[in-house]
């Protein structure tokens, strides 16, 4: 097998925050599911606070448009930093509304440009879990909205032929998964590592399955 070139991009969470060492968390841990040889490569953009509009601007620059179309494997989280900014100033309605609309809109760009820069690579984006501060604001209120969150980026994966690993389940109600508010702790890790394997895996097995000569979806644009 060739060596695979593993480019994760995104936030706190690709960064690793709360995980117990650099080589603990989601990230590292899907590297070593996917390498097949010591030649492989973990290329790690993750930025802690990182917004979906920093990430869409990111992937412009010149550096990250000539890397991504070298790579293999790709991972995307983004969004998160965007809800946490709306939680800190005041977490109003109106706001959330705005939020989820900047939130989808930058990550449909994110997306088609990196499907446009790679067109084979296989892609996978998270979705978004329920952190600890929606038990204080009210758990249906912000369950409710981060639901519908995944549903939009299902949406999106579905037409740029990407992976979404949804976490929402997984985390529901799972006070032990946290290492504060917001950020896994290594069990969270661990949960998130085991998501992202068994989407890689599944959708692995779909491509091999596919009928010889079958035209592959093209990018809707």
């Amino acid at each position: 097998m060739n060596p695979i070139t593993y480019l994760a991009m995104g936030d706190s969470l690709t960064e690793g925050v709360g995980a117990d060492g650099a080589d603990t968390h989601f990230v590292a841990q899907h590297f070593n599911h996917l390498k097949c040889s010591p030649r492989c490569r973990l290329v790690n953009i993750g930025i802690s606070g990182l917004t979906s509009g920093e990430l869409l601007d990111l992937v412009q620059t010149p550096a990250i448009r000539k890397l991504i179309p070298r790579v293999s494997h790709i991972t995307i989280t983004t969004g998160g930093c965007d809800f946490i900014e709306w939680f800190e100033t005041g977490a109003s309605l109106a706001g959330l509304r705005g939020t989820m609309r900047k939130v989808r809109d930058r990550a449909d760009r994110i997306l088609q440009t990196v499907r446009e820069l790679n067109p084979e690579a296989p892609i996978q984006l998270l979705g978004f879990y329920v952190p600890l501060p929606a038990y204080e604001l009210g758990f249906l209120f912000a369950s409710r909205a981060l639901h519908s969150m995944n549903v939009q980026y299902a949406k999106m994966c579905g037409k740029y032929r990407i992976q979404m690993v949804n976490p929402f389940d997984s985390f529901l109600h799972r006070k032990d998964y946290f290492a504060d508010e917001v950020h896994p702790n290594q069990n969270g890790y661990n949960v998130l590592a085991g998501l992202f394997q068994e989407s890689a895996i599944g959708a692995a097995a779909k491509r091999q399955t596919k009928e010889p000569g079958e035209n592959t979806k093209s990018v809707t644009s």
